[in-house]
């Protein structure tokens, strides 16, 4: 296996947000992402500012679009159309299809494979819920991980990919409406992740983008951590999101104005993800 003006408003609002939470004891945290991939496919350019490949693990992203993929069969509506919510923000950055949904795989989810990689080998690019997440062999607090081949024909392209979630530590759906769940047979308490925000995340990394530290762009969706409890959500790309995918995927129509773009993805991250068309 090949293994800022515009953001005035959404920054304050996280803080206002973040404020709030303290304020009424809900419970905020900001988790690391650092563990959501294989570090070991991320070329070294990818973390090279001076580079053309900067925030890119995969520069000539995927061997075949639209990406067809299905859902595991544990995955709730909720939580698709948060799914789906994320793929269509990619697909906005770019003004172009780039993902197709063929359905459920029946009697299949993370739990039906024996380890983390074994996914990979069944020719389907799966969202996979784990309820038993230790089998990824990934720490516990990690949120959720994708996986990718790289083609054996290009290195810099993906031939295939699944995303994993972790809904043994987290209850995913929508963080506006959602609560946290106490396990009284383990006495754990499950935090609330939005799924939109995550999914959108690891979407970047299915579709070849890789970590950028919030010191090279404050507001990337690749950030490697996210804020998770009641209420937080971060359901929009940034300027150089944007820039980045477009240099993957090219662009089509009015987006190819970056700023056009942006304002379309900041548009579309304010509507509820349950009306995202389907795929």
């Amino acid at each position: 296996m090949n293994v800022g003006v515009r953001y005035g408003f959404a920054v304050g609002s996280v803080a206002f947000l973040f404020g709030n939470f303290i304020a009424c004891g809900a419970q905020m945290y900001r988790v690391s992402l650092t563990d959501d991939h294989n570090a070991a496919q991320v070329s070294i350019e990818a973390t090279d500012p001076n580079s053309p490949a900067f925030g890119l693990h995969s520069p000539h992203g995927w061997v075949k679009l639209p990406i067809e993929f299905k859902v595991g069969n544990s995955m709730d509506p909720e939580q698709k159309s948060g799914l789906l919510a994320a793929m269509k923000t990619w697909e906005i950055a770019t003004g172009k299809t780039l993902f197709k949904y063929i359905g459920v795989q029946d009697g299949v989810d993370g739990d039906s494979f024996p380890d983390l990689y074994s996914s990979l080998k069944d020719a389907v690019n799966g969202q996979y819920l784990d309820a038993n997440w230790k089998k990824t062999g990934k720490p516990d607090v990690v949120l959720a991980t994708t996986i990718w081949n790289n083609s054996t024909h290009d290195s810099a392209a993906i031939s295939t990919a699944d995303i994993r979630f972790n809904v043994q530590g987290y209850v995913l759906g929508n963080s506006q409406t959602l609560k946290g769940a106490y396990v009284e047979a383990t006495g754990q308490f499950k935090d609330p992740v939005d799924m939109q925000t995550l999914a959108l995340h690891e979407l970047g990394h299915l579709l070849g983008l890789a970590h950028v530290s919030s010191d090279m762009d404050a507001v990337s969706i690749m950030n490697p951590y996210v804020y998770i409890g009641e209420g937080l959500t971060n359901r929009h790309v940034s300027t150089g999101d944007i820039e980045r995918i477009q240099k993957i995927y090219g662009c089509e129509g009015a987006v190819c104005d970056v700023d056009k773009a942006l304002d379309a993805v900041l548009e579309f991250s304010k509507t509820d993800p349950t009306q995202t068309a389907a795929h």
